[in-house]
């Protein structure tokens, strides 16, 4: 399989007044492995949606080295979080060789368990390569990133008849509990971008600690308003079921996790009420994603609404039954 060559990177990223993204090869061990399978049912934590979704991760691990990540708690790696990424080098082969045959064109979310766009996807362009076979098959799509690399590939996205991406924006702004995610400014930015070359975006706020708020939420508020996002969706830290994340996070930041959490069901309810007032959808309705059966008589919602219901009830966790 052939791919077109693409410009810079740093192309794509100037007008964020931003360096390019890079890895620092010293710090985090980059390792390229080989996937049976990249196509895997998302489980809404047992409980069954209407209509069967998918979620492709073509990274395991990921950069952004975030504190409370509960994707430790997933794949069950003895290293240290944020210190290795194994990079599926035969992802878009494999993806190709799925999607061959599908008739019924289920939602694909990219990713669940990693960032699509971390830094390494500045070299690998797997995300890419998956996107553009995701848009010949006519799949629809939705992405959750925190990375500006996203725009690298506006020349995909406008190309689907539905796609959706979202940005990734928690309370815990900032480099000691972020430490290789990139700037919130530039997220915004990013928004901003998108929405200007006519693609439809949303905002998963989460997570939310009840008690580290290091994120001005009137000033986030009035910003994502004139970025003209579509939905926001709000999410509380939790570390139920998740004790690998658990351990991380106090570990790491020395902070009691219950203590974090106190007043939560008050804060996130103050949050959305907030959020509403500046005329923010956060019921996320606006971007479901809607299909026609057969007969084309009957449209059936998907993804989002289920989607985010799962990812705020458990700190942006979701269960992936994976056959790799």
């Amino acid at each position: 399989m052939s791919f077109a060559s693409e410009k810079s990177n740093s192309e794509y990223l100037k007008f964020l007044d931003i360096p390019d993204l890079s890895i620092n090869d010293q710090e985090i061990k980059i390792s390229e492995t080989r996937c049976s399978s990249l196509l895997n049912r998302l489980d809404y934590g047992g409980r069954r949606s209407s209509e069967e979704e998918f979620t492709i991760n073509v990274f395991k691990g990921c950069t952004h080295n975030c504190s409370y990540c509960y994707a430790p708690s997933l794949i069950h790696d003895e290293r240290k979080w944020g210190t290795y990424v194994g990079v599926k080098i035969n992802a878009p082969l494999v993806l190709e060789r799925e999607l061959r045959g599908m008739t019924d064109k289920k939602m694909v979310l990219v990713s669940s368990a990693s960032d699509p766009y971390q830094a390494i996807e500045s070299r690998y362009k797997l995300t890419r390569h998956c996107l553009q076979i995701l848009q010949r098959h006519q799949f629809p799509v939705i992405i959750l990133t925190r990375s500006p690399l996203v725009l690298r590939d506006l020349d995909i996205l406008k190309k689907f008849e539905w796609v959706r991406v979202g940005v990734s924006i928690s309370s815990l702004s900032g480099d000691f509990f972020e430490p290789g995610v990139p700037k919130l400014e530039a997220r915004l930015k990013t928004l901003q971008k998108l929405n200007e070359e006519g693609i439809e975006t949303w905002v998963s706020l989460a997570p939310i600690a009840p008690q580290i708020m290091l994120t001005n939420f009137e000033w986030l508020f009035r910003r994502l308003k004139q970025a003209k996002i579509s939905a926001i969706s709000l999410g509380m830290l939790r570390f139920v079921g998740y004790e690998a994340s658990r351990i991380m996070f106090e570990e790491r930041t020395g902070v009691d996790s219950n203590k974090v959490l106190e007043d939560g069901v008050r804060i996130i309810a103050g949050l959305r009420e907030l959020a509403q007032s500046y005329g923010l959808d956060t019921s996320c309705s606006s971007i479901n994603y809607e299909k026609k059966n057969f007969d084309d008589t009957v449209a059936r919602s998907s993804t989002i609404d289920n989607f985010v219901d799962q990812h705020v009830r458990q700190n942006g966790m979701m269960h992936i039954i994976s056959r790799n």
